[in-house]
């Protein structure tokens, strides 16, 4: 039966409601008959809210961080990662198969959230609201599962699109909606992908009401902004981009330099749109893609190409996102590591992870404008990023639009390392990947991919490709 219409079973506890796994090899589960009937949860809204932090729980976000620097530029395989611990090897090394781990759990997680989402919207409409206030909530609670849903299938895309660039008539990622056990979906055109998710947004922006809030732990409206402002832009709909993205942004601003460095030790949301908690019962945490440090293995280490493009005097990223691990030198050298996700002392790798900040919207919006012929506009954006990060900043002239592009694909390497945008940058526009000797594992000679290569693109999970017949491979034949 359908790897992606399987039920998941929608489970009663005591302190939360969460959506569980079972243990059969479908990716998508049908509910076993030990577990407390769905229709529970539509007795109250406060159940139903609960159901809704259970589809936030199983969130997983890390497998795109993971592949948008790994497949990348932005690291280099790590101290003692000789792929027996270690993982995603074979997509540093452009290597993988349908059946590798990192190729799928993407496909699984996404399909398992919108499965949840779907199966909630499917019985909100019968939750009783006694007042104006709950039936607002209640109308907030479908906003924020359509903006899931289009998000999670908005990645699903990005992995696995028949295409890199944009083409309306190639082949896109099933659009589902429903918990149809026994549909079989294919593959639509990515114009009528995108008009299903757009529907999704604006929906979800609907129902949201335009509400402010400072939970950012939450779809709210600013973060329905800033995906529909990265739709925009991986689209070409350069005028919604920038739009979209002054929404988000809103009435934030860039933290100082003084505040950055605590965002990444979660002590500060400054910046912050929207994040997903990550605690010690959390199974994945961003950290955990980088390093385990229980048994002292580096995974995977920041690249020298990266390393070398900041002002390290300077720019309180470089601080911020990386360190040098004493514990882990080598023949008295020590050791680069991936900062950003670091956690802290009893607490290693826990870091909430940032789905959207400010500072990426202001590269959405200085691209778009670019592409409006706003070069002006777009330059300004650039440079308050700069001004906000390093200390003396000069701010560059601009004569034409292809170093302004050079520019913005420079400033989204260096603000955005590890948050899940690398690959999906180049990918989007068409252009190598490209790394640097240094990088290299011993033996290795392959420094570029070309996005004609086989391994430039990502396969759809094998097992999904042999249970349903509607789902075709890309045009590379994966």
């Amino acid at each position: 039966m359908n790897r992606i219409i399987k039920q998941i079973a929608v489970v009663c506890c005591a302190a939360t409601l969460t959506v569980y796994n079972t243990s059969c090899n479908n990716m998508l589960e049908v509910k076993p008959t030990d577990q407390v009937d769905g229709e529970d949860i539509f007795q109250s809204l406060s159940t139903v809210n609960r159901a809704v932090l259970g589809v936030y729980a199983g969130w997983e976000p890390e497998h795109t961080l993971r592949i948008g620097s790994v497949m990348a530029d932005e690291c280099r395989i790590g101290l003692k990662n000789a792929g027996v611990n270690g993982s995603a090897q074979n997509l540093f090394r452009w290597a993988f198969a349908g059946g590798d781990a990192e190729i799928s759990a993407p496909w699984t997680n996404a399909y398992q959230v919108i499965n949840r989402a779907n199966r909630i919207l499917a019985g909100i409409g019968r939750v009783p609201a006694n007042n104006t206030a709950e039936e607002q909530q209640k109308q907030q609670l479908r906003g924020e599962l359509l903006a899931i849903r289009a998000f999670e299938h908005f990645e699903l895309y990005r992995n696995y699109s028949y295409a890199g660039v944009y083409q309306p008539d190639a082949p896109a990622v099933p659009y589902v909606t429903s918990a149809d056990i026994n549909n079989k979906p294919s593959r639509p055109a990515a114009a009528d992908f995108f008009r299903q998710l757009q529907s999704d947004l604006e929906a979800a922006l609907t129902l949201s009401g335009e509400r402010v809030t400072d939970d950012v732990t939450r779809m709210n409206t600013q973060a329905i902004y800033a995906l529909q402002a990265r739709v925009a832009l991986y689209t070409g709909n350069w005028a919604v981009a920038a739009e979209s993205a002054t929404r988000a942004i809103g009435r934030l601003t860039l933290a100082g330099r003084e505040e950055f460095p605590a965002i990444w030790t979660d002590k500060s949301n400054a910046e912050v749109i929207f994040k997903l908690k990550r605690t010690n019962l959390s199974t994945l945490r961003p950290g955990d893609i980088w390093k385990n440090p229980s048994i002292g293995i580096v995974y995977f280490a920041p690249s020298q190409k990266l390393l070398k493009a900041y002002d390290k005097e300077h720019d309180i990223r470089y601080s911020s996102y990386f360190a040098q691990d004493a514990s882990l030198a080598a023949d008295g050298q020590l050791i680069d590591v991936v900062r950003k996700y670091a956690g802290e002392e009893g607490a290693e790798n826990r870091n909430d992870v940032k789905v959207f900040r400010i500072s990426e919207m202001y590269l959405v919006r200085a691209e778009a404008n670019m592409h409006l012929g706003k070069l002006p506009e777009a330059a300004a954006d650039l440079n308050t990023i700069g001004h906000a990060r390093i200390q003396g900043y000069e701010a560059p002239a601009f004569s034409n639009v292809q170093q302004l592009l050079k520019a913005i694909l420079l400033e989204r390497f260096l603000e955005l390392p590890f948050e899940g945008h690398r690959y999906y940058d180049l990918k989007r526009l068409g252009l190598p990947i490209q790394r640097d000797e240094a990088d290299l594992q011993q033996g290795d000679t392959q420094t570029d991919l070309p996005p004609a290569a086989l391994y430039y693109y990502l396969p759809i999970p094998q097992s999904e490709i042999l249970s349903n017949p509607n789902i075709k491979p890309n045009n590379k034949g994966w």
